[in-house]
């Protein structure tokens, strides 16, 4: 989608065999019949090009560009040797396999040193074929991969200039000139060949066109989100963002793509730029949304508390959150943010937006600043609390609800984000809180069964997690984990390490005489333990506990739970940057051992 980083064609792109490894082009120059016969059979899924005769063979190499070849030397009266110096010149990327008799074992000598890679005593068998093609292939993958990596991070390293530029939009005079910057931008980002930006109206579901390209001019001016999305964006196969990760009223941006999609994830979809798009239209959004504040406030209209609940306004939040911001850098100051985003789960009793924001509220101390920012989400602003006291906002939070705590866990996203470790503008922390209070949304922690309340059930839920669930893109996923014990020591090492880097930090461990997690957190803590809350419990007395090793760190900027079964000097179980992880594990640590280590 991008001018400067097209994706690679797909006329350019290998099909794939049968077990996902790229297809070749495999050429066999040999007068050995069985060997002609046996190639096309074993490489039955790559394209092999057989022949017997010298002007062919090269036809073949320069039109069809083969990455391997099998060349008996015998062909010709032993003129096969010329050969790999040929198709070396022809094609400077092929692999020259050799095929020779006892008989050619001196000329097999010579083709390596003019080229040759490998070399097969004939007759030949298909296990030969396969390891000599196997490797090729393995270097095609790691190819492929290196290439979409480094698209990937050209993506991403433009991408931060493309969100300053997109952030300056709120500087714009008023919405409709906004609307235009923004259309500029993505369609030079994306390679569109045009957009469209449709805004809030005054009323609830109704869009406005904001600016639109001159390929889109015939763009609705204005109606509901299914109206347009049906009647112009869907027949014109354009694609269609919303600005703003759920709140579908704030806008959409449609655009015009060189090669319309087929559907969702189709073969025009380019995953860096994709993830580029949803970034920026999530930045736009939040630059809108205060442009949209300043707007009512210069008209006079702004107040500010929310209109229909006992939380504050959204630029009243700006505004405190901006003072905040400054004294803390003038003075060294630590205050956190907190996102909520209320999804009230089917078939379960939900509360009203007024509702929840009197029970936050009724939660909160009076100095901190709950502000409303749509139907469902709120932002909490907590002065003096750093980022252990935001973790702890956030599990008095995370109890409010319907009344049944799984319910609950699912109706209520929550995410917080420390100043300075997380970020040192407004937009930065906005941006992690909110990715987090999404991840919080997958966390394994739904997932687990109620009754079932010791850490050896938690074990077994978290292996079986890793085995049958669905793969989870986010960073937090729970993944399988399988170290010796001094590998396992080092990990704990590095992770209490990475805890310390934010200063205070709560770290619960399985601690027991010898070689343990336990003792790999003390070394690495040293006597610098000031800042840092140690629970080190020892579960050998705890049934099913005898072999259990853990590790539950929540620290300033982020948290992490390990939990494994020790088993002839393996550790065999999972692990995951999980903050709701990290907090059932080390509260089923403290129950078993009989304390209490988290509030």
């Amino acid at each position: 989608m991008m001018n400067s980083m097209p994706p690679i064609p797909a006329s350019r792109r290998r099909p794939l065999d049968r077990g996902g490894a790229p297809a070749l082009t495999v050429l066999c120059i040999a007068q050995d019949a069985a060997v002609r016969e046996l190639l096309p059979r074993v490489l039955r899924f790559d394209k092999v090009l057989v022949t017997a005769d010298f002007s062919e063979a090269f036809m073949m190499a320069t039109s069809e560009a083969p990455d391997i070849a099998f060349v008996e030397l015998g062909i010709g009266d032993g003129a096969g040797l010329s050969l790999v110096h040929h198709l070396k010149a022809l094609v400077p990327d092929i692999s020259v396999v050799t095929l020779a008799t006892k008989k050619n074992l001196d000329a097999a000598a010579n083709a390596l040193s003019l080229g040759a890679s490998g070399l097969l005593l004939m007759p030949l068998s298909g296990d030969d074929v396969l390891s000599s093609v196997w490797g090729i292939k393995q270097r095609l993958v790691e190819r492929a991969e290196r290439d979409r990596l480094e698209r990937a991070a050209a993506v991403s390293a433009r991408a931060t200039g493309w969100i300053a530029r997109i952030a300056e939009v709120a500087e714009a005079p008023d919405r409709t000139s906004a609307a235009k910057e923004l259309v500029e931008i993505l369609v030079e980002v994306t390679g569109a060949k045009g957009g469209a930006v449709y805004l809030a109206g005054d009323t609830p579901q109704e869009l406005v066109l904001g600016a639109a390209s001159p390929s889109l001019e015939g763009a609705p001016s204005a109606g509901t989100e299914q109206r347009i999305l049906e009647t112009f964006a869907t027949p014109r196969r354009l694609l269609a963002v919303p600005l703003g990760s759920r709140n579908v009223a704030a806008g959409y941006v449609l655009l015009e793509e060189e090669k319309p999609r087929t559907g969702e994830g189709g073969p025009s979809a380019d995953p860096p730029i994709d993830g580029i798009i949803r970034l920026l239209t999530n930045v736009a959004a939040t630059a809108i949304a205060m442009l949209g504040e300043r707007e009512r406030a210069a008209r006079g209209g702004a107040a500010i508390k929310d209109p229909t609940s006992s939380a504050y306004s959204f630029a009243y939040y700006v505004d405190v959150a901006g003072r905040e911001i400054g004294r803390a850098r003038r003075y060294g100051r630590r205050f956190s943010i907190v996102t909520m985003v209320y999804e009230p789960v089917p078939g379960q009793a939900s509360l009203s937006a007024t509702e929840f924001a009197d029970r936050m509220l009724a939660t909160v101390h009076d100095t901190d600043v709950l502000a409303r920012v749509d139907e469902n989400e709120f932002h909490l602003l907590l002065p003096e609390t750093s980022g252990l006291g935001a973790h702890s906002v956030r599990r008095r939070i995370a109890r409010l609800g319907t009344g049944e705590k799984s319910a609950a866990s699912r109706a209520l996203l929550v995410g917080a984000a420390a100043f300075p470790h997380d970020g040192q503008d407004l937009g930065k922390l906005l941006r992690v809180a909110r990715a987090r209070a999404e991840a919080s949304k997958s966390s394994v922690v739904h997932r687990l069964d109620p009754d079932s309340n010791t850490v050896p059930d938690l074990l077994e839920m978290l292996i079986w997690e890793t085995v049958n669930a669905a793969p989870a893109r986010q960073t937090s996923a729970v993944r399988p984990i399988e170290l010796d014990t001094a590998e396992a020591q080092a990990l704990a090492q590095a992770v209490v390490a990475d805890a310390q880097r934010g200063g205070a930090a709560t770290i619960v461990v399985a601690h027991h005489a010898g070689l343990c997690l336990g003792a790999a957190v003390r070394s690495a803590l040293g006597h610098e333990v000031d800042n840092v809350a140690l629970h080190a419990l020892d579960l050998r007395a705890v049934p099913g506990c005898e072999r259990i090793e853990a590790l539950a760190v929540i620290a300033e900027h982020g948290a992490y739970a390990l939990l494994a079964r020790h088993d002839d000097g393996i550790l065999r179980g999972a692990h995951a940057a999980d903050p709701l992880l990290a907090d059932v594990l080390a509260e089923r640590l403290g129950r078993a051992a009989g304390v209490r280590v988290i509030g």
